[in-house]
């Protein structure tokens, strides 16, 4: 009896759980833990990889050219200021300002002043529309912006022209051109109460610029550091013009940079008749016509 007492004792304590069997039960996780462990690695992989997208990925540095264009005499056939001039009663009224608009100390208090004789003469807003109407695109330039619609992924479009952005726009929305363009660049202006009302410029330091109001260079220079801001730099810089206050920027373009002057024009003129040719770092070419310009742009 004694035996089988001490057989049935063993058996029992057989059975019975460790102090090891206890601690490794302790170890185990339960299934939950376990599910939440791997949710939570999940969760944070992904945070990371949206992290090394952000960072890596989409702030990669982006290329673009940029083509700027002039307006008056460039994108137009002739200027449109000058066309509302002929609004004044007689042709010694119409010498005597166009004689101040190029001998003038700031070419922004010029056109504010004009504005001002106009409507001291009855010259009404309507009949200024009017004049504005009257000017015609370059010959070929409607076909060039056609064929640059295609490739307007390529390139960032922008106007940079010492006129104002009142005369600017209503000609460009005669063509609905107005959001063609990524940039308009010019004198801010706007039309209240029947009167065009004229806003400061941005302040330069341009010897070169100093009566005109505004620089080009210096709006070169603020347009891209606008789009540096957003991570894209200008690769190339292709500057369309004509005119004699274009020459501060087209001085300051680089050799990779390509500066279209419209041929026997005030530009044309004063690089070569006068030598200011030797001061370019960029390549030339000459234009006469936006077919011209199409040609240019479709052997690239």
């Amino acid at each position: 009896m004694q035996e089988i007492g001490e057989e049935l004792i063993d058996l029992n304590e057989d059975n019975k759980p460790t102090k090891e069997n206890k601690s490794n039960k302790e170890k185990k996780p339960p299934n939950n833990l376990k599910f939440f462990i791997i949710l939570l690695i999940i969760v944070l992989s992904i945070i990371i990889l949206i992290y090394l997208y952000i960072t890596y990925f989409s702030q990669q540095k982006k290329y673009k050219s940029v083509i700027i264009l002039d307006f008056d005499k460039t994108i137009t056939e002739t200027d449109t200021f000058e066309q509302q001039i002929n609004l004044l009663p007689t042709k010694e009224a119409q010498d005597e300002l166009i004689k101040q608009m190029y001998s003038t100390e700031n070419w922004l208090s010029v056109l504010s002043d004009s504005y001002n004789i106009f409507y001291n003469l009855n010259i009404s807003i309507a009949d200024i529309n009017n004049s504005i109407d009257k000017v015609n695109y370059t010959s070929g330039m409607l076909e060039f912006f056609n064929f640059l619609k295609n490739k307007k992924s390529k390139y960032i479009l922008v106007i940079l022209s010492a006129g104002h952005s009142y005369q600017i726009n209503r000609v460009l929305k005669r063509n609905n051109l107005n959001s063609f363009f990524d940039e308009i660049i010019a004198f801010n202006s706007y039309e209240k109460n029947g009167k065009i009302i004229f806003e400061k410029g941005n302040e330069f330091n341009c010897d070169f610029c100093r009566n005109l109001g505004l620089c080009k260079k210096n709006e070169f220079k603020l347009l891209k550091n606008k789009y540096e801001k957003k991570n894209i730099f200008f690769d190339k810089v292709y500057f369309i013009c004509d005119g004699y206050v274009d020459f501060c920027l087209a001085n300051n373009l680089t050799k990779n940079d390509e500066l279209l002057i419209r041929n026997k024009f005030d530009l044309d003129d004063y690089l070569y008749k006068y030598g200011f040719v030797k001061d370019i770092k960029c390549n030339i070419d000459k234009w006469n016509n936006g077919f011209d310009l199409i040609n240019f742009f479709d052997n690239l």
